[in-house]
């Protein structure tokens, strides 16, 4: 099994991204009657097979 490590992906520069999550956040808390939030984390494998 690998051994995966995630940090938060950077989406600052993403406003289609940041739109899309908050929407789904939305959606999702419609739906639950909770409010749900969203975090995006990034593989570290996925960054260094980028490089």
């Amino acid at each position: 099994m690998t051994d995966r490590h995630f940090r938060v992906a950077q989406l600052d520069n993403m406003p289609d991204a940041l739109d899309a999550i908050k929407h789904l956040e939305e959606q999702l808390s419609g739906q639950s009657g909770e409010d749900i939030a969203l975090v995006a984390f990034s593989s570290e494998e996925d960054q260094r097979a980028e490089q």
